[in-house]
């Protein structure tokens, strides 16, 4: 069988397009019914080797999405980046909002939602809208118990490369704002209850739950991101994950991407540098802080509180 005739550049170099804008450019109709091409919504299409995930089948639905449309909720969080438990992120259905008075999408494979016009603001990203980063995390909350929206909305506030720009994508006065706007609405209590435990810094969801259990277990809050500064290290300044620099006590999360042959070689080396000026360093790993706390979590947490103690501090 002939291979399928190239797609104009323009929608070739993208995973998803819509059927109006190829033909504009060029493309027949016979050409975008090839087997190439699968059709996820009607009036888009989505490159049939790409794996069909919710940002990949955002990003077909925005190409035929209406302008009173925005994408919101779970789909919204996944497009910035914030971190959702796996169960969620698996969700392949796309949450896409309109204010209230307008008609709410009826697609197979979209949750519609009627939104309050006080309660939201939309932003823009690329071309594609979506509620912005505070209205997206206070709707998170119907969806997220207090670990996830806490890990959320340490996500929001922790500075980080923003395409063109440095910064975070919210603050804690605009995250407050928000929540007083939902008052009454799902998960508004838990909004109230994670807003004072928001932290910035955090580079995963596992940081801040580790930090979030190791306050529950009744230990000092640690410090997030704390930068080591030492006269045994010279001008080397790293920075740990969570610490207790009054007893010199550091805590790394070992994610998945500690497992690159550099980076691993890059973490013995900053280990042992800490531990040569007087720090201990405890190395925490996902079986440690599972969803469902198990008996490593209660080790992990018993590791942190005999540490502590044999560095002078007492309940």
């Amino acid at each position: 069988m002939p291979s399928p005739a190239p797609l104009p550049a323009q929608v070739a170099r993208r995973g998803a397009f819509s059927v109006r804008q190829a033909i504009e450019l060029g493309a027949t109709r016979r050409r975008l019914e090839a087997s190439d091409l699968t059709i996820p919504f009607r009036g888009s299409r989505l490159r049939a080797d790409d794996p069909g995930g919710a940002l990949a089948l955002a990003a077909a639905y925005a190409a035929r999405m209406p302008p009173t449309q925005f994408f919101s909720h779970t789909t919204a969080a996944l497009i910035n980046g914030i971190p959702l438990p796996t169960a969620v992120e698996a969700d392949r259905r796309l949450h896409v909002s309109v204010l209230a008075g307008d008609a709410q999408p009826r697609v197979r494979g979209v949750i519609g939602h009627q939104v309050e016009r006080t309660r939201t603001c939309v932003a823009s990203s690329g071309g594609v809208r979506m509620t912005d980063a505070a209205t997206t995390w206070c709707q998170l909350a119907r969806y997220l118990g207090i670990e996830d929206l806490v890990a959320a909305g340490d996500h929001l506030l922790t500075v980080r490369d923003l395409g063109a720009r440095r910064g975070a994508y919210a603050n804690v006065p605009a995250l407050t704002r928000a929540a007083d706007a939902h008052r009454g609405s799902t998960g508004a209590a838990l909004l109230r209850v994670a807003l004072p435990l928001l932290r910035p810094g955090p580079l995963s969801r596992r940081e801040s739950m580790l930090r979030l259990r190791i306050v529950c277990a009744g230990l000092p809050e640690p410090v997030v991101a704390y930068r080591v500064v030492e006269p045994g290290l010279g001008a080397y300044t790293p920075t740990v994950d969570l610490a207790y620099p009054e007893y010199r006590i550091a805590m790394e999360y070992e994610g998945d991407h500690h497992r690159d042959p550099f980076q691993f070689r890059r973490d013995v080396a900053r280990y042992e540098r800490l531990q040569d000026v007087g720090w201990i360093v405890i190395r925490v790993t996902g079986d440690d802080i599972a969803d469902v706390p198990t008996a490593a979590s209660t080790r992990m947490l018993d590791r942190i509180e005999d540490r502590l103690r044999r560095r002078g501090w007492r309940p």
